[in-house]
């Protein structure tokens, strides 16, 4: 049979759907509570750049893919999360992929700072709930050395803000911009954790001149109460950054 041709795009792409197993008719017709999905945990993660927002998935459990009903309702301290995804398997080019139910919300400049945060995830069959110390509060970097004046080869060290943030080694990312576009470090800079600070090394034959300081990290928040599901965690990314001057070295 030979279809029109106006026709035989989303022909297909609805028989591909209603043949997966797990596609656009079980999004449509889905049927699954908060109680029947059960999530394994909750998992928040927070990006705190030019558009701060929050947002929170519900991790199904190993072999299970389930998008859930519009019934289930998330807020964050009060204020009502978007339906970002609502879970099932959706296609991609390297085939069928498992999506977390997954609620989001754009943070207001008055959101953020706060000391105490609290999820909650529910519908008539089941809640979840959970809360965070410090998770929205701001994150800054600062030094030891008087007016932030570094020299190549040197350690330096950097506070980090938020004593309860757990610092990965992995997950830093240190960059060093100098003011002046022709200037460059010869090499990239050296960066590990000591005693929960991270420390910085320029390398030697680093040229004079003012820079930024820039640290891309995801640090861990550990969740203060967890109920209604076995395991809450959050991650918050931020890029905080401190004004340098390298004050001695070879100029170019």
């Amino acid at each position: 049979m030979i279809l029109p041709r106006f026709l035989t795009l989303p022909f297909l792409a609805t028989l591909a759907l209603a043949s997966s197993g797990c596609g656009l008719f079980d999004l449509l017709e889905s049927e699954t509570t908060l109680a029947d999905l059960d999530p394994s945990r909750a998992r928040v993660e927070v990006e705190l750049g030019e558009s701060p927002r929050v947002s929170l998935a519900l991790v199904p459990k190993d072999g299970t893919c389930e998008a859930i009903t519009d019934d289930i309702k998330a807020k964050v301290d009060d204020r009502k999360m978007d339906v970002f995804i609502r879970g099932g398997e959706t296609p991609t080019k390297d085939g069928w992929v498992c999506n977390a139910p997954t609620f989001r919300k754009a943070l207001a400049e008055e959101n953020l700072g706060k000391d105490k945060t609290h999820f909650e995830v529910s519908d008539e069959t089941a809640r979840i709930a959970l809360d965070f110390e410090d998770l929205l509060a701001t994150r800054t970097i600062t030094t030891s050395h008087p007016d932030n004046k570094i020299d190549p080869g040197v350690d330096l060290a950097l506070a980090w803000s938020a004593p309860g943030d757990e610092l990965d080694e992995e997950n830093l990312d240190v960059v060093f911009t100098y003011d002046d576009e022709t200037l460059e470090l010869p090499a990239p800079p050296q960066v590990s954790l000591v005693d929960r600070e991270i420390v910085v090394r320029i390398p030697q034959g680093s040229p004079a001149g003012t820079a930024t300081l820039r640290v891309d990290a995801e640090v861990r928040v550990d969740a203060t109460s967890c109920e209604g599901t076995p395991s809450c965690e959050a991650t918050v990314k931020v890029s905080p950054e401190v004004a340098v001057e390298v004050t001695s070295g070879t100029v170019p």
